[in-house]
């Protein structure tokens, strides 16, 4: 039998999330569009996307593709090591007032993502060269490691900015009544699995000159409403309130 705290647990949930709804469909966006890249141009791994490059391992090491299991292997390093630094960085919890933590982790990926689009454009399209296409791999891994961070640090139930199948499972299972409680709006879910989507029409379809940035450019249009929420009082001024009442 529900305890009577839950409906206030929800209420602090789903404002949390409505408030970071922009925010938290823009980096998804990034983390589409990195992923796109990847697979189209960097030897068909993901760098957000570690499910898939764990089977690729697998894979690699099942069918003797060297290429194939050392791309993914650096990957899935690349990102692991910024994802615990990440953790240190933000902190257990994003909580309201936490502007500068926030706002800390954002720059290092923000300037990492920098990195991937100079980079890029530098040593030039990647396709055929092993050494350029790793270096791509492990600068966007990193970035997507201080990513995953900052998005577990906002401790949204089953809501993950870096892959889709736990927000998939979570629309899915909310349509059909399977989970109650502090769980995330459909209103949230739905747009964030769109903006992955689109990211990855939108990046197959841009000219390469243009792709490398896509992804910065996402991360600060995502910083730029953050900034302009937290500038109104937003989501900090809601959840204060939620508990307030709770």
């Amino acid at each position: 039998m529900p305890s009577s705290r839950e409906p206030a647990a929800a209420a602090v949930v789903d404002l949390r999330c409505q408030g970071r709804r922009g925010f938290l469909v823009g980096i998804t966006a990034a983390a589409g569009w990195l992923d796109t890249l990847a697979f189209l141009y960097l030897g068909k791994v993901f760098i957000s996307f570690m499910s898939g490059n764990l089977l690729f391992v697998g894979i690699g090491a099942g069918n003797g593709d060297g290429g194939l299991l050392v791309r993914a292997a650096a990957v899935l390093a690349a990102f692991l090591l910024p994802t615990a630094i990440g953790a240190r960085v933000t902190g257990r919890r994003l909580v309201p007032g936490a502007g500068s933590t926030l706002r800390r982790a954002l720059l290092i990926e923000g300037c990492l993502l920098l990195a991937f689009a100079v980079l890029w454009v530098v040593i030039g399209h990647p396709a055929g060269h092993a050494a350029r296409t790793l270096a791509l791999l492990v600068v966007g891994a990193t970035a997507m490691g201080f990513h995953a961070a900052i998005a577990l640090a906002f401790h949204l139930p089953n809501v993950a900015t870096v892959a889709m199948t736990a927000t998939l499972a979570q629309l899915g299972a909310r349509e059909g009544n399977a989970i109650v409680g502090s769980t995330p709006a459909v209103s949230l879910v739905i747009p964030l699995c769109l903006a992955y989507l689109m990211s990855a029409v939108v990046a197959a379809a841009v000219p390469e000159t243009a792709m490398a940035f896509g992804p910065v450019l996402l991360l600060f249009s995502a910083v730029a409403i953050e900034a302009l929420i937290a500038r109104r009082g937003g989501p900090a001024g809601g959840l204060a309130a939620a508990r307030g009442h709770s």
